[in-house]
């Protein structure tokens, strides 16, 4: 049993927390600038989700993790502001359509799926010792 370091940084989002989830079972909440300990094993699949659209990462722990910190990324403005003129691109599109219904449907849907792509994009997951990670690129999976 190891016990590894969860550290949350980030100022985008900064209110909403990630819930931690070993091999599939919920382990607690993590919290911006609160620094959270866990016990790990080797091989075992540590999950972080947020929000209401579960937006999810999955790391895989090897025998060097010792600290996973989560950050933003540093295209944050960059990211925002191509959300903003992508949602406004499909509303402008969507004025065409002659359905109410159509119309509401199309503007939640692409709501929901940019506002999943941009916290995907936002968040940067690092893995301590960094030349672990660089040496063993298979110790963190992607899902």
């Amino acid at each position: 049993m190891m016990k590894i370091n969860l550290k949350r940084q980030t100022t985008w989002g900064c209110v909403r927390h990630f819930i931690v989830y070993k091999n599939g079972v919920k382990q607690g909440k993590l919290f911006n600038n609160i620094t959270t300990e866990i016990d790990a094993e080797i091989g075992d699949t540590l999950e972080f989700r947020e929000g209401l659209f579960r937006f999810s990462q999955k790391i895989k722990v090897n025998s060097e993790t010792k600290e996973i910190l989560i950050s933003n990324t540093n295209q944050i403005k960059r990211l925002f502001s191509l959300f903003i003129i992508l949602f406004i691109a499909i509303s402008l599109l969507s004025l065409s359509i002659a359905s109410l219904k159509v119309f509401l449907f199309t503007e939640i849907s692409a709501f929901i799926l940019l506002n999943h792509l941009f916290r995907y994009r936002s968040y940067n997951f690092n893995i301590e010792p960094m030349d672990s990670l660089l040496h063993d690129i298979s110790g963190i999976e992607i899902y």
